[in-house]
């Protein structure tokens, strides 16, 4: 009930407000000086109604627009100077970007009345991390056939924080059941101990896109790759999102909380509508939170070496704005589990 009123609420805001944005379909779109901001909100309540494994995520990202137009713009010498020293790394001719976000990740048993270790289950867990983006974006050049020429996006993303008792999933998990009237995790006692994080990731992203896809009704393709080299988590991974609607903006697609999963684009549409669906599959080599604490005995379960998402959804932006929903599903991450986790993922945008 809880993740209906969330949903409801938020897509009532988004049509309330659509009858002042149509007024502005005739004008053309503005480009972004400085960049956007996303709030991700992920739990498995999202019309799943369940309470274990990957149980909640929240997400808060910065991404700049491109940093190169910043050292034209009147901004503070400062920031010039980081645009400028970067644009050293860059090839002649591409935009780059620079991201920051912090986020928190949990993860418990599918039974949360026991206070004692299951060993049989998924362990407790909470990830709490920082991370640090860096985007090098090649745009489309020529049209073919009816489709524009591929563009491209490579994200570097450096990730520290903390696996353990210190992440505070405990607190943010049953204060929050405390705020709605639910039930405690009764077995945080028995979570994953402390350890610093450290994860290297990269991503290469291509779109190809109908040559109408950002003025009128569209489609386009997202595929991609990366690797993930870290103590909580190494894989490589792969996969693509296909959207349709009216004007889609051209940046990267719509995607659950991940490592370089974020993406914005200098110029948004008036208004756009449209729908997505997506895989990403990955071969995983480590997890720490299943895998259990690197240089230390704590709770553990064999994990599965190859774990997909599948997730669908909406999502409706404005020049401003952007808010999606997706539904996911998550094959079985450790042997054992009985069945795919099923979540929602809220996020909202704002550009500027």
């Amino acid at each position: 009930m809880k993740a209906l009123v969330v949903i409801a609420l938020a897509f009532s805001a988004t049509i309330c407000s659509a009858a002042e944005v149509l007024t502005l379909a005739a004008l053309p779109p503005t480009r972004l000086r400085f960049g956007s901001v996303t709030f991700y909100s992920e739990n498995d309540k999202y019309f799943a109604g369940t309470d274990h494994n990957y149980t909640n995520g929240f997400k808060l990202s910065f991404l700049s627009t491109d940093l190169q137009s910043l050292t034209e713009d009147p901004v503070p010498h400062a920031i010039q100077d980081i645009a400028l020293t970067l644009g050293r790394l860059v090839p002649p001719g591409h935009d780059y970007k620079l991201g920051l976000s912090l986020g928190q990740s949990l993860y418990t048993p599918t039974d949360t009345t026991a206070t004692t270790y299951l060993p049989n289950d998924r362990p407790y867990a909470a990830w709490l991390y920082a991370g640090a983006t860096f985007q090098v974006y090649q745009a489309p050049r020529g049209f073919a056939s009816g489709w524009r020429a591929i563009a491209q996006l490579d994200a570097i993303e450096v990730t520290v924080g903390l696996v353990g008792p210190s992440a505070l999933g405990r607190q943010v998990q049953n204060d929050f059941h405390d705020l709605i009237g639910a039930d405690h995790a009764n077995g945080w006692s028995n979570q994953i101990h402390n350890e610093p994080g450290l994860n290297l990731g990269y991503e290469r992203k291509y779109r190809v896109a109908t040559n109408h896809a950002r003025d009128g009704w569209g489609a386009d393709l997202i595929p991609h790759f990366g690797v993930s080299l870290g103590n909580v988590f190494t894989y490589a991974n792969a996969g693509g999102e296909i959207r349709a609607g009216w004007r889609l903006p051209a940046d990267f697609g719509t995607n659950l909380i991940r490592p370089s999963g974020d993406s914005n684009s200098r110029r948004r549409p008036d208004w756009s509508l449209f729908g997505f669906a997506s895989f990403d599959g990955r071969l995983v080599a480590r997890d720490l939170t299943l895998d259990g604490n690197s240089f230390r005995a704590s709770p553990h379960i064999g994990r599965q070496a190859w774990v997909g998402d599948l997730l669908g959804g909406l999502a409706f932006g404005t020049r401003h704005w952007q808010l999606s929903y997706s539904q996911a599903v998550r094959s079985r991450e450790f042997r054992g589990q009985p069945k795919a986790s099923v979540f929602g993922s809220i996020s909202a945008t704002f550009f500027y």
